[in-house]
């Protein structure tokens, strides 16, 4: 070791000492009783990997969807109904309803509408009797001012005179949240998420952000994309000409994505105002699939889809993995083999005319999030 620091010296031209890395580490010991403080807290983590057993279950909110202890957020362009859609999730998280279609754990919520107003009211007002709790104001959640801290100290105190732990907190918007900062900013999404990560922590709870696209809403949420890189879950929504909304998982840090929900609002009623006229709302009014996303495909891609019921009911397994969606596939050669008979989706003759039109089949029923393909594996969307 003499030798190198030498020769480092001789290449610098520098007489000064030149310590090794490791000289304020603390020596080898057998007794961890000898270990520095911060040392001996490290060691506590180690564990062996060969005890390590697989975690086959998720302590989820809204299975596939919300997980506890997580970061999420939803975002769609303006008017898409984003509130809506994340006070019916609110409710049904609060009262333990199975929400579309998924099973839910029941669990405290509380909502912060940001923006207030007497609209937000009314939407809560149409609820059939709500159980979560409101704060109806703008907070802070960067900066010196934050007000992460002491929301914290709020949902613990809440828990500990009577209910228990919170276990969603829903933030809308993001926008109203950032106290000044800019969302387009690093750093201050960092603050951001620091912040998140410190209610998190605090209560258990999974974190909701409201959010809305960017200018081009191809290219997803607005703001800094070290957001997206931060949190656990993204949930997008899109509106089609018919007024069905469609919200879909595209992030999922531990789970699959391309799971999705078909909706539409449904205006109600609420009475009259002081000069007679009507006060309505709406409510979030699911739609079923083959009723919604009039997803259009060709007469081909019907026949491969056809054929990948066929094929998954005759060889269709279960393939355990983190990134699968626990439901039967089969490979994709199975399915192409058995498109590519003669009369599936095309009558031709000609085998590379089947096999192309197989491809742009395949293509088609995965981008309209019928077909999921992951790892040559095919699953069928369950809507």
């Amino acid at each position: 070791m003499s030798d190198g620091i030498d020769e480092v010296r001789r290449v610098l031209g520098t007489g000064e000492p030149i310590e090794p890395e490791h000289q304020n580490v603390t020596p080898l010991r057998q007794n961890p009783d000898k270990l520095k403080p911060k040392a001996k807290s490290l060691l506590s983590s180690v564990i062996w990997a060969g005890d390590i057993e697989p975690q086959l279950d998720r302590p989820y909110l809204v299975k596939g969807w919300l997980d506890r202890g997580a970061v999420s957020v939803v975002y769609g362009p303006s008017n898409v109904g984003k509130s809506f859609l994340v006070l019916n999730i609110a409710h049904h998280v609060a009262k333990g309803l199975s929400w579309g279609g998924r099973r839910v754990s029941e669990g405290r919520v509380l909502y912060i509408g940001a923006e207030g107003g007497a609209s937000l009211n009314n939407r809560i007002a149409a609820l059939d009797d709500p159980k979560f709790f409101l704060l109806p104001i703008a907070i802070t959640l960067t900066g010196p001012a934050s007000q992460a801290g002491p929301l914290a100290e709020v949902l613990q105190h809440l828990a500990a005179i009577g209910g228990g732990n919170f276990d969603l907190i829903v933030i809308d918007t993001l926008a109203r949240v950032m106290g000044g900062l800019d969302e387009n900013n690093a750093p201050d999404i960092a603050d951001l998420v620091r912040n998140l990560d410190l209610i998190k922590r605090a209560t258990g709870a999974h974190v909701m952000l409201v959010h809305h696209s960017g200018k081009e809403v191809g290219k997803g949420a607005r703001g800094h994309s070290s957001l997206r890189a931060a949190i656990d879950t993204e949930i997008e929504l899109k509106r089609d000409d018919l007024g069905i909304i469609t919200a879909e998982v595209t992030k999922q840090r531990d789970g699959p994505t391309g799971y999705k929900f078909n909706y539409q609002l449904r205006q109600v009623d609420l009475g009259r105002d002081q000069d007679g006229d009507q006060i309505t709302t709406c409510l979030v009014e699911p739609v079923d699939n083959a009723e919604a996303g009039r997803v259009v495909v060709t007469e081909a891609a019907q026949g491969a889809l056809s054929v990948l019921d066929k094929v998954l009911t005759e060889k269709g397994k279960v393939v355990r993995g983190p990134s699968y969606p626990g439901s039967p596939c089969v490979t994709l050669e199975e399915w192409r083999g058995a498109c590519l008979e003669i009369g599936v989706v095309s009558a031709s003759d000609n085998l590379d005319t089947r096999a192309r039109m197989f491809r742009k089949s395949r293509d088609q029923l995965t981008h309209s999030g019928l077909v999921l393909v992951r790892d040559n594996l095919v699953f069928k969307v369950q809507q």
